[in-house]
């Protein structure tokens, strides 16, 4: 069996190598010359909203976007995604943390696919959780040595070269993970603009312990206690929010804006014609009726329901409670409720 696994991994890569050395070769004097737009960042910690988010900006058709085929197959997209969606079938699947819908040709997290072409990455930790026992040097692309930091930038960069290759429009890139390098995206993207969603912590927290042990559970090669993860949220949240306040105070407010993800639900199309006249996207006319199609496509989703404990909801507001206060967010009721024992989700 072992023998076995081992041979699909090295017939795998070998197949990926291949086909990334075709590309290069193949659009090497394209890639050379292309020239991308200033991207677009949708920037959130994990489970705020980024995935509504980025696919309501994507419902405009002047903006183009990392596909999950793409983000999964960053060596050789430009020669097989348009070979696969013509022979492969367009099925839907659903994540495993929300149940929400999801296909080969939807918007994706491009961190996936800087993953997959050599960039230091938290998602690392998916296969070795012990990572996620030193949150700040996990998350801070600045605790990496420069070496790494300069493989990141170079990746993202390619991507973004590719993307534009194949799409020629602005790119709308999403990632939980850029939040922490919002200085870094400045210092190499100063022309971006950032669009930051938030939701109440509470619910973050609840949603994050759901996120993590769900993953670990499908790809860890290892185990990490309920507790460690408990610790890792904490921390990671706390260094996300340092990041991000770190960043905005160096940029423009014509760079920048913030939507909250309970206005967004509440109000899609009113937020996103917001988000346009704030940060000059151009015309909403022709996109708002879009948005409001795929916001009333996935209306009828139903959001989890989590149980965390009354110590736990103490250690959130330990340490959380300036963020939780500054926003000006309370405890949410109707999506969360006590239990002296434990945390659980329910579906």
């Amino acid at each position: 069996m072992k023998f076995r696994t081992n041979l699909a991994y090295w017939l795998a890569s070998a197949g990926h190598s291949l086909l990334f050395r075709l590309q290069d070769a193949s659009r090497a004097d394209e890639l050379k010359v292309v020239s991308p737009r200033h991207p677009i960042f949708v920037l959130g910690f994990w489970r705020s909203g980024t995935t509504l988010l980025h696919e309501l900006l994507c419902c405009d058709a002047r903006f183009g976007f990392p596909s999950t085929y793409a983000c999964m197959n960053p060596s050789h997209f430009l020669l097989t995604e348009a070979w696969a969606a013509r022979h492969t079938a367009q099925q839907r699947a659903t994540r495993p943390m929300d149940s929400m819908s999801y296909s080969w040709a939807s918007p994706q997290e491009d961190e996936f696919a800087l993953l997959a072409l050599g960039a230091p990455s938290p998602y690392e930790s998916l296969v070795v959780p012990s990572l996620m026992r030193d949150p700040r040097a996990l998350v801070d692309l600045r605790q990496r040595t420069p070496a790494e930091r300069q493989r990141w930038a170079d990746a993202l960069r390619s991507f973004l070269r590719l993307l534009t290759l194949q799409q020629g429009k602005t790119i709308v890139f999403k990632s939980p993970p850029h939040g922490f390098k919002l200085s870094l995206l400045l210092s190499i993207f100063p022309d971006a603009r950032y669009v930051i969603i938030e939701r109440n912590p509470y619910e973050v927290f609840a949603s994050n312990l759901k996120l993590w042990r769900t993953l670990m559970n499908l790809y860890a090669l290892e185990s990490l206690s309920s507790e460690e993860i408990e610790h890792f949220v904490l921390a990671a949240y706390v260094i996300h929010e340092e990041a991000i306040s770190e960043g905005t105070r160096i940029m423009g407010a014509d760079r920048v804006v913030r939507v909250r993800y309970e206005d967004l639900v509440a109000d899609p199309v009113g937020q996103m014609a917001r988000l346009y006249g704030e940060l000059d996207l151009g015309n909403f006319d022709s996109a708002g009726p879009l948005m409001e199609k795929y916001a009333t496509g996935v209306s009828d989703h139903v959001r989890n329901r989590f149980t965390i404990s009354s110590a736990q909801k103490a250690r959130v507001e330990e340490c959380w409670g300036q963020f939780i206060s500054g926003k000006h967010y309370q405890w949410p009721d109707q999506y969360l409720s006590l239990d002296p024992q434990c945390c659980s989700a329910v579906d």
